[in-house]
């Protein structure tokens, strides 16, 4: 049987010029209806160094910097149809239409759970690495990370490749997480033109996150086979 990528996290990484974070605060989120009036926190909101983080309990964050907004949701088993991360990211944008925008990033992430950390480990560095006497030295085996560029027709696709565990309820699973960032520059004389180019890319998640399934499916996926024992939940969290 042939291994399955879980796409496990979908984010939405927004590059602006001179952007207040704190303006990003819950009562705008709500008020100005960026996000629903109902949803509830998963902890109170962080402000500091510059920084806000504002997360919910449906799995939907918001990270602001002076130079960026993230907006991030967790998966899981959610079919495409229930994601709302790129809707709460094009009506921030249009909310906040004056700020210069550069460029934008659909980032999603998913794993590949193996039976063991030397499963994931050996097809890491034996199938994805050659072989090689560079790969013994030291006291113990040695840990790897790729990291790949795709130059596309339409911006570029980033790559990463590194071992994880993956936390379920009952379990912790060794896996090979792979981590992609499209990168696009924004099209636009007026900051208006580009806002709508941005919302037209972000919409357009679908179609950056089948590039990446193709990607990874195809060009990764074919020695490798999907362990029989091991369930998947829908609650989850990465650690690295």
């Amino acid at each position: 049987m042939n291994k399955k990528l879980e796409i496990q996290e979908l984010a939405i990484a927004i590059a602006a010029k001179n952007l207040n974070p704190t303006v990003l605060n819950p009562d705008f989120l709500k008020y100005s209806g960026i996000v629903p009036q109902d949803w509830e926190f998963a902890r109170q909101p962080v402000y500091t160094n510059g920084l806000v983080q504002i997360l919910f309990n449906n799995g939907l964050g918001i990270v602001a910097q002076s130079n960026r907004i993230t907006i991030a949701e967790v998966l899981g088993t959610k079919n495409y149809e229930s994601v709302q991360v790129a809707e709460i990211a094009c009506q921030l944008v249009e909310k906040l239409s004056q700020i210069e925008y550069a460029n934008v990033g659909v980032n999603p992430r998913g794993f590949v759970t193996f039976d063991s950390e030397e499963k994931s480990h050996q097809y890491l560095c034996n199938n994805l690495l050659s072989a090689g006497a560079w790969q013994e030295f030291g006291e113990g085996k040695m840990n790897a990370g790729l990291q790949l560029s795709y130059p596309l027709k339409r911006g570029q696709l980033n790559l990463g490749i590194n071992q994880a565990n993956i936390k379920f309820p009952e379990q912790v699973v060794p896996a090979i997480l792979f981590s992609g960032s499209f990168n696009y520059s924004l099209i636009g004389e007026t900051p208006g033109e580009r806002v709508q180019n941005l919302q037209q890319l972000v919409q357009n998640w679908q179609e950056s996150v089948n590039t990446f399934e193709k990607l990874v499916t195809e060009k990764f996926l074919p020695l490798a086979t999907q362990p029989d024992n091991v369930s998947l939940f829908p609650e989850m969290a990465l650690s690295s």
